[in-house]
């Protein structure tokens, strides 16, 4: 609820363009509670402008244009980004929200990755991941199966997204060919981002990735390629990690998480 006062509005000591300056150094939090002091400030933010301008500000010109200035999908009535928000009144708000959202899946959440039924997947705690457990691949030689490995990121932003995927490697063994894909589910998809790894790939990684002075293995991120939504609905993002080499154990990798990072060109 807005705060009235009899009194003059203290908000108006400041022009509407430095508010909106002063906004865009705040979290979306903070603007809501800045809001319930004055109404004049609540009026200013609940302005589709205001948000269009933190937009621009925050994700570049090409990025405001897209989902601002030369997009429809603000006038989708049954947009599921406005199904899926209880203020609809601003819809420039409901976009800006959700770019700000990170979008990554842990490979360590079975909630959200779906996996071949031919093995067991260990998962493990390890406190520098990005939930505090991996996917830890680590065939016995007794069990040599396939690999297959796939999530969906659902209701994404029209637009270009690299596709980064966080891994380790501890003496990989990944015979065959390792495809790493993640393609739009739209009937006409765009750009589909590709990465075939072979067993050379994995242990010129692993090199590269391994610490001399502590016998340490690092966290690296393998951009996959990128990934494009094209129009202007929502669109679920179909990932997955596959090798079909069903002779040889397969071992020595961790996964960490895949990410969806939206271009700003």
């Amino acid at each position: 609820m807005v705060i009235e006062h009899d009194e003059l509005d203290w908000s108006s000591d400041l022009i509407d363009s430095l508010w909106f300056h002063i906004g865009s150094f705040l979290t979306v939090d903070d603007i809501e509670r800045l809001s319930r002091t004055s109404s004049r400030l609540h009026n200013l933010f609940i302005n589709n402008d205001f948000w269009s301008y933190l937009i621009r500000i925050k994700f570049g010109s090409a990025i405001w244009r897209r989902f601002i200035k030369n997009s429809s999908i603000l006038h989708h009535n049954n947009n599921e980004l406005l199904c899926q928000s209880t203020d609809k009144s601003c819809r420039s708000k409901l976009i800006y929200k959700e770019l700000l959202k990170r979008q990554c899946i842990s490979f360590g959440d079975f909630d959200q990755i779906t996996l071949d039924t031919n093995r067991n997947y260990t998962i493990i705690a390890d406190s520098s991941s990005f939930n505090g457990h991996v996917l830890y691949i680590h065939d016995s030689v007794e069990f040599c199966y396939a690999l297959h490995i796939e999530t969906i990121f659902k209701n994404i932003l029209p637009g270009r997204y690299d596709v980064i995927c966080r891994m380790k490697l501890d003496l990989p063994y990944m015979l065959g060919e390792t495809e790493f894909v993640a393609i739009a589910e739209q009937t006409n998809p765009g750009e589909i981002a590709y990465t075939q790894w072979t067993q050379e790939d994995f242990l010129s990684m692993y090199r590269c990735f391994n610490c001399d002075l502590t016998g340490a293995n690092l966290w690296f991120y393998q951009r996959i390629g990128i990934v494009e939504i094209n129009g202007n609905e929502l669109c679920n993002v179909y990932v997955s990690i596959t090798n079909q080499d069903p002779i040889h154990a397969k071992h020595g990798v961790y996964f960490d998480y895949v990410e969806l990072k939206l271009r700003s060109e």
